[in-house]
């Protein structure tokens, strides 16, 4: 049994091995090898970059110098259509069309006779059966009769509102307010002829820009609405 290296209670010296040359080499080659992927990654992208095609130039924009055209613009203060544009017709919606639900019921294409509108009673039209579109409101203490139309949008320079029945055609002395998405509001007399015309047996045929028309029939509504402000029962 050989003696123990060392003095007398002392643990064995611990055998470290000497790196080889052979291993130096291997973690070199292993380097290297890591280096050239790298390299032939760089090179493969930077290729498939250089072959991509440029992106198409986008579309020249129109600059607006005047400002109108701004998102923050207000939408009634914009021309409604433009010139040279043909005559649209809104024609009523066909009862036969099932109408989106509203919260209060309303039925498209028709009159509600409402007990105050304003200073007294009035009508409301619906073209779709929810928001209202046209009405006619009745002040009593000057037995005056008010046609509103509302989110009509700017009129732009057109000044020659309109509503005719049959042969009758009355000029509105109308004025525009932007309230509501466009307000227009003409008042007559209940006395008014135009009044008469206002029967049922024949649709308002309402212009209130310069290419656009909406008919309107007249329900039992309006005619009630009229014979009350005129006084009567």
């Amino acid at each position: 049994m050989d003696a123990p290296i060392g003095p007398a209670g002392y643990p064995p010296p611990t055998l470290i091995r000497k790196r080889s040359g052979l291993r130096r080499v291997r973690t070199v080659i292993l380097l290297l090898t890591v280096l050239l992927v790298l390299l032939i990654y760089a090179i493969s992208q930077f290729m498939v970059a250089e072959e991509a095609p440029a992106p198409a130039p986008a579309a020249p924009v129109a600059v607006d110098a005047t400002g109108a055209g701004d998102a923050d613009s207000n939408a009634a203060a914009l021309p409604d259509t433009a010139a040279g544009q043909d005559m649209i017709v809104e024609q009523p919606i066909d009862p036969a069309t099932p109408a989106p639900p509203t919260p209060d019921a309303r039925q498209p294409n028709r009159w509600y006779y409402v007990n105050a509108l304003g200073d007294g009673p009035g009508v409301i039209y619906s073209r779709t059966g929810g928001q209202w579109n046209f009405a006619f409101a009745c002040t009593t203490r000057t037995r005056a009769i008010e046609f509103i139309a509302v989110g009509t949008g700017a009129p732009g320079d057109f000044d020659k509102q309109a509503i005719r029945v049959g042969k009758v055609k009355l000029m509105m002395d109308a004025s525009y307010s932007q309230d509501g998405g466009g307000t227009i509001i003409s008042v007559l007399p209940a006395t008014h002829a135009f009044f008469n015309a206002l029967d049922g047996t024949k649709p308002m045929e309402i212009q209130l820009h310069a290419t656009r028309k909406t008919i309107v029939p007249i329900g039992p509504a309006v005619i009630r609405l009229i014979k009350t402000c005129r006084g009567g029962s």
